[in-house]
């Protein structure tokens, strides 16, 4: 067990004033600060109500005092919970207190999380949990860190590692032991390595990616110049965000705002009119436009439906040949539908879903929230999902790489000492991700990135 030599508090709920303030204190001398700040001893797992003491017997405050004896606490040290009024001066109060004793200090960010790790009470995945939970804007994710702090993706992780090493011992029994002919050798190794291969899809499977935990699912509504992209911005978001005027090029920035659908939080970006230009502000805009645009889990082309179709063909085409991978994320909105007499000028694109709308009469627009709550949505069974980081994103990848170079190198040349060595190194990247094996950069890093009391 993992035994820090001082003590830490923080105050664990959000600072300013709230019905209830709560102090967590972890580390060794938590019984020395109950018998100081609270003035008698308690039994642990027992709720007490009790005066809260300053210096010079002074009551400080009342509330509920908890005392959670390690190694059975969410540290694995011994903990203590203060519950008292909301009021930031009588908390900065009592946390002074409980920092005059000698051995005690403020918590570094993370750092409560980052004990019960050291102390075997949550893996790297459980950790990191922690904070994706606090931080979710969806429902899904919030389900989603759920399971991976309940350790549901550290049970698929930890099953292919024991597959892994069953191999391994495998191989050295082989190696060492082994009287059969070679081709039953090799049939077992080929059907275990088959065993792991199958295994490691299931990562894709059951991993809700990370990429709209934190801001919500990015929508990018791009387009030509004066196409309604500012307007329908707008009327979705019930504000109005962005400027909208019959000159071309008025949104020259990118425009930002969140809306909630279905427990969903969605990141709705307005940008610039994207178009051939010499003058230096726009072609910021564009850039900035084109940068939103990779990063969206969905696209809103905008197309002015009163222009010819030849030239609403010319604009949608030059911007799909920008992209080299699928379009299935893409929408055509064709605006301004109350312009056109008749519907034969109305574009038309294979394999594109195409919406016909009016935003300025406000024509069509139940299409659009059609297109949100069916196809952009995260709507599948949730019950097995976990979150998965970029960085365990990475390692997997790179691990399922080393695994495919591994049977491709097996199945070419049977080399068994070069197979073991493949194995190791899968083993050594997915130990990376539960932090069996992690530097101490490496847990620097992914702690501060969580808020003070957790």
């Amino acid at each position: 067990m993992f035994i820090e030599d001082d003590t830490i508090v923080s105050q664990i709920t959000p600072r300013g004033t709230s019905a209830v303030g709560i102090i967590r204190v972890s580390g060794i001398k938590t019984k020395s600060i109950i018998l100081k700040v609270l003035k008698r001893e308690i039994k642990p797992r027992y709720v007490y109500h009790l005066d809260f003491f300053g210096e010079k017997n002074v009551i400080l405050d009342s509330g509920v005092a908890i005392w959670f004896l390690g190694p059975s606490s969410f540290t694995g040290e011994d903990v203590l919970e203060l519950q008292g009024h909301g009021n930031q001066i009588i908390l900065n109060s009592i946390v002074q207190r409980i920092l005059s004793i000698k051995g005690v200090r403020i918590a570094e960010p993370g750092e409560f999380s980052k004990r019960a790790f050291l102390n075997g009470k949550i893996d790297l995945i459980q950790a990191e949990a922690i904070s994706d939970l606090i931080s979710s804007n969806s429902q899904y994710a919030i389900q989603a860190s759920l399971n991976s702090l309940k350790g549901i993706f550290s049970k698929y992780l930890q099953k292919v590692l024991k597959l892994i090493l069953e191999l391994c011992v495998h191989i050295e029994t082989e190696i060492n032991f082994s009287e059969e002919e070679n081709i039953i050798f090799d049939s077992k190794i080929d059907s275990k390595l088959k065993d792991i291969s199958l295994n490691f899809l299931k990562f894709d499977k059951f991993s809700l990616k990370n990429n709209f935990d934190r801001e919500g699912i990015r929508v990018v509504i791009a387009g030509h110049p004066n196409a309604g992209k500012s307007s329908l911005f707008n009327l979705l978001t019930l504000r109005d965000r962005s400027i909208v005027t019959n000159i071309k090029g008025t949104t020259r920035d990118v425009v930002y705002e969140n809306i909630l659908i279905k427990g969903t939080n969605i990141k709705l970006v307005d940008t610039a009119g994207i178009h051939n230009t010499r003058n230096k502000i726009e072609k910021i805009g564009i850039k900035k436009a084109w940068e939103e645009i990779k990063l969206a889990e969905h696209i809103f082309f905008v197309i002015d439906a009163s222009l010819e179709i030849k030239k609403q063909k010319k604009y949608f085409k030059n911007f799909i040949s920008f992209f080299s991978k699928s379009t299935k994320n893409i929408s055509i909105i064709l605006n301004k539908i109350d312009l056109v007499k008749n519907e034969q000028n109305f574009f038309a694109f294979k394999n594109f879903k195409i919406l016909k709308i009016s935003v300025k009469k406000e024509i069509g627009i139940e299409s659009i929230w059609k297109i949100f709550k069916e196809n952009i949505f995260f709507n599948e069974n949730i019950e097995n999902k976990f979150l998965a980081r970029s960085r365990h994103l990475d390692a997997l990848e790179k691990a399922n790489k080393q695994l495919l170079l591994g049977i491709k190198n097996w199945k070419r040349k049977k080399n068994i000492e070069l197979l073991a060595e493949d194995l190791k190194l899968i083993q050594n990247t997915l130990n990376k991700i539960t932090g069996n094996v992690t530097s101490d950069d490496v847990l620097k890093k992914i702690f501060s990135d969580f808020c003070i009391g957790k």
